[in-house]
């Protein structure tokens, strides 16, 4: 696919996802309401055997990241069952390249294709009288597309609300390489495991919960204690598909932490200034990314989504 067919698929499924959630000025596409926070990142000495990346070959780097709702309505309740969550980290280490790495509370992403997705995308698109995706439309992406079917059964319990952001995995669902200094490859995908276990709220809860109680949970969190999770990378098995974040890699996989991270404080106003992007496709010296179609397409899209909140 050329730059300009690139381009031209990243637009429709950005105006894809506005048709779900709304055009919301100043917001993003996607996970439009979040809270910023600084911290630290600590390698295991594993991982500077797998990459020489800066920030996996030397001692506490500083951290930027953000956790977020990830609906496109900044209006959307944080206790909103099918909306999932996200975490983005800027790894900004003083000697080197900063690099990101963009998760989700899901194991497995739900298309193999931007093209996929730009389909997917629309069957959700409310039908003007009922204010409801069309359930034909799904069933009929769903049927067509078997993968998607089995990636949603997986990714629905998920979804599920949690007590807190602290007590949350993120998975970053694409396959990434960690080159070492020889250049030897090993293949893989990240996952933040969180310190504290991960907890659900009742159906009650769910029903009483404040509409943002996640972004004020972990505002008084912070205010109290330091919040950690470990970084850990999940080796590829031989056979397994590194194109395609459908697949959730079944069977026994070795898995490495590479280091651990610890959230200090919230960062007010992050983006008063200029939006902040973090950009799976940033990578430094070290990480190497596969061929994945979706993961390709990422930042042509993110790129837009900017655009689009610096001219609102």
């Amino acid at each position: 696919m050329g730059t300009a067919e690139r381009t031209a698929l990243a637009e429709e499924i950005v105006e894809s996802l506005d048709a779900i959630n709304g055009h919301h000025p100043g917001h993003r596409a996607v996970h439009a309401k979040g809270t910023f926070w600084r911290g630290g990142f600590t390698p295991a000495a594993e991982a500077a055997k797998l990459s020489r990346a800066a920030h996996l070959s030397g001692g506490r780097i500083p951290v930027m990241g953000r956790f977020s709702n990830a609906s496109g309505n900044p209006r959307t309740r944080d206790a909103n069952p099918v909306a999932g969550r996200g975490m983005a980290i800027k790894f900004e280490p003083s000697d080197g390249e900063p690099t990101d790495i963009v998760s989700v509370a899901i194991p497995v992403w739900v298309v193999r294709t931007p093209e996929d997705f730009l389909e997917f995308t629309r069957t959700r698109a409310p039908d003007p009288d009922t204010g409801q995706p069309d359930p034909e439309k799904m069933g009929a992406f769903l049927g067509a597309h078997p993968e998607s079917a089995r990636a949603l059964q997986l990714s629905l319990p998920s979804l599920a609300p949690v007590r807190s952001f602290a007590c949350s995995e993120f998975n970053a669902l694409h396959a990434f390489a960690l080159v070492d200094a020889e250049g030897e490859r090993t293949w893989g995908r990240y996952g933040w495991r969180p310190a504290e276990p991960v907890e659900r709220l009742s159906e009650d809860e769910i029903e009483s919960a404040d509409r943002d109680y996640l972004q004020t949970e972990i505002r008084e969190r912070l205010a109290d204690s330091p919040i950690r999770f470990t970084l850990e990378f999940t080796v590829a098995a031989e056979g397994d598909p590194l194109e395609d974040p459908t697949d959730p890699w079944e069977g026994d996989h070795d898995k490495v932490a590479l280091g651990e991270l610890e959230i200090e404080s919230v960062i007010e106003d992050a983006e008063a200034d200029a939006p902040i992007v973090f950009d799976p496709m940033r990578l430094c010296d070290g990480i190497e990314p596969s061929e994945d179609p979706i993961l390709a397409i990422r930042p042509v899209a993110y790129s837009i989504s900017v655009e689009r909140r610096a001219a609102s």
